[in-house]
């Protein structure tokens, strides 16, 4: 579901995954070596954390760029459902 709306020609996507209780993950996207390639970055580290800790890393990136787009999938199995390599 979409949690924070952004804006529609410039801002970036933070997904934020929750394990509803196991922990959540916030992904962020940048761009391969290649520089076309989509990649997404661990932006809350390798762990599970908090679903507070995912919150307050997500202010602070909104605090950053304030046209950010937030998207959350709640799955238990911890699933992204993206195509492109997360790291």
């Amino acid at each position: 579901m979409v949690t924070r709306r952004g804006d529609e020609t410039a801002g970036s996507v933070l997904i934020k995954i929750n394990r509803l209780g196991a922990g959540c993950r916030v992904l962020t996207p940048t761009t391969g070596f290649d520089g076309g390639t989509r990649i997404w970055l661990k932006g809350t580290g390798p762990d599970w954390v908090e679903e507070a800790t995912a919150d307050a890393y997500i202010e602070r990136q909104i605090k950053f760029d304030s046209d950010v787009w937030v998207l959350e999938i709640e799955d238990r199995e911890g699933r992204a459902f993206v195509d492109e390599k997360i790291e």
